[in-house]
């Protein structure tokens, strides 16, 4: 091998380690995770999905998180958990059934909200309030 291939494999060799571990270890459990269940008309909705957003213009700031919706309950994944502070969110809500392109199962319209989340592991159970 020539000169400038060795260079680049102890390159790699030093690097790709350092690299992993940066990001795999504490700093890969980013955020808190959030449990809770999602109601409509007092019944827990089959499917959908929640989604938080920092409010920025609230001061808080960091990535959102997104929790699918099953049989009325819901939790944020591991390492894409929820940052605390003043978040709106949207929650999609639908019959757990696969939409058609001749049926539309959402079982409400997008229903939106703000809520001031803990900076801990924590559970908030939304009621989706219908019109």
């Amino acid at each position: 091998m020539n000169d400038g291939k060795w260079r680049v494999l102890a390159y790699m060799a030093t690097t790709l380690p350092l690299m992993w571990a940066a990001g795999c270890g504490e700093g890969d459990d980013r955020g808190y995770t959030l449990t809770g269940t999602v109601t409509y008309q007092g019944k827990p909705v089959p499917g959908g999905r929640i989604v938080f957003e920092p409010i920025t213009a609230q001061g808080n700031s960091g990535p959102g998180s997104v929790a699918e919706i099953q049989d009325g309950s819901y939790r944020t994944r591991r390492g894409k958990g929820i940052v605390g502070g003043p978040h709106h969110v949207t929650i999609f809500g639908d019959d757990g059934g696969m939409p058609t392109e001749a049926r539309d199962n959402a079982l409400f319209p997008p229903y939106r909200t703000e809520v001031d989340l803990p900076y801990s592991n924590a559970e908030h159970h939304f009621d989706v309030l219908g019109k």
